[in-house]
């Protein structure tokens, strides 16, 4: 059941991560062909299986349904799927932990994808993790101990964000000090034709790092939303842990995108460097992750 309420999810989050960054509604108009533009009836808008019994073609006009749809649809099903397992088996003793992992976790995938596209994580989705990660807590807990419960989720999201925030003020600050002082030392005038060796490998270090400026973020204010997010429904430890497995994870993703550019055009657009990444999947990844090893809070061992 929950897996298949989890491809129910990605079935909308496909609808959302298309709809929400061009403004339109997630709910009016229902699902349509995005050749054909022929409405989508229920009965042929089950995850996956319809996608399979229609050999990845529109009905109507045979257009090709693109796989990431039906890879988005499989990822939230086995995500389902992988949490019940962990609920019903006993890894989680509390069920508000539980149910925060869950809601974070399902709410990751809109943003992280959006935020990879776009280089933006929109405000209502994390406005409605934070939402439901509050409600979650108040519900779950014991009665003589929802109030604490409540102070608890609230203290632990504020933390989150402010210690984000301070990670994306002192980043901008640094770098942006760092790239003026590499700039005064930078050659004027350099005569490119005596760029060999090991003075051209210097000054091409010199130069990159003389790219920073204080405009230049590390860690952008959407990352910041996302913690708050995320430590209402995982908790400040599982933030703080969580950011070296999402340094590590996003070093990776660094040498995907330095071998996968974006276009010229796409980067002019977004303002961006073609090889630059955002950091918000990394950080959501990473943060889900050091829930799973802080087990309700409490380190494995």
């Amino acid at each position: 059941m929950a897996a298949a309420l989890g491809g129910c999810l990605g079935s909308f989050f496909n609808v959302v991560v298309w709809r929400l960054p061009r403004g339109e509604s997630v709910v009016h108009p229902g699902s349509r062909c995005p050749h054909c533009g022929h409405a989508i009836p229920f009965y042929r808008n089950f995850p996956v299986i319809t996608w399979v019994l229609q050999r990845g073609k529109c009905a109507w006009c045979s257009g090709p349904i693109p796989r990431f749809y039906v890879l988005v649809e499989a990822f939230c099903a086995l995500l389902g799927a992988f949490w019940a397992y962990g609920w019903m088996g006993g890894f989680w003793t509390d069920p508000a932990k539980a149910v925060g992992w869950g809601i974070f976790a399902f709410l990751s995938v809109p943003m992280a994808l959006i935020d990879w596209e776009h280089f933006e994580i929109p405000d209502s989705l994390v406005v409605v993790g934070c939402v439901a990660g509050t409600v979650a807590a108040l519900a779950l807990a014991p009665e003589d101990l929802r109030l604490e419960r409540f102070v608890e989720a609230l203290k632990s999201g504020l933390l989150s964000a402010g210690f984000l925030y301070a990670i994306h003020f002192a980043s901008r600050v640094g770098l942006g000090s760092w790239g003026a002082l590499v700039r005064c030392f930078l050659p004027k005038g350099i005569r490119w034709n005596w760029r060999h060796g090991q003075r051209r490998q210097f000054l091409d270090v010199l130069v990159r790092w003389a790219r920073f400026h204080g405009d230049m973020e590390a860690l952008g204010l959407g990352d910041v939303s996302l913690g708050l997010a995320a430590g209402i429904c995982l908790g400040f430890p599982s933030v703080l842990m969580g950011l070296a497995p999402a340094a590590a994870l996003g070093a990776l993703g660094f040498l995907y995108r330095r071998s996968r550019p974006l276009h010229q055009n796409r980067a002019a657009q977004l303002g961006i460097d073609p090889q630059a990444i955002p950091f918000g999947p990394f950080l959501a990844l990473g943060f889900l992750l050091a829930s799973l090893f802080l087990r309700d809070g409490v380190m494995l061992r």
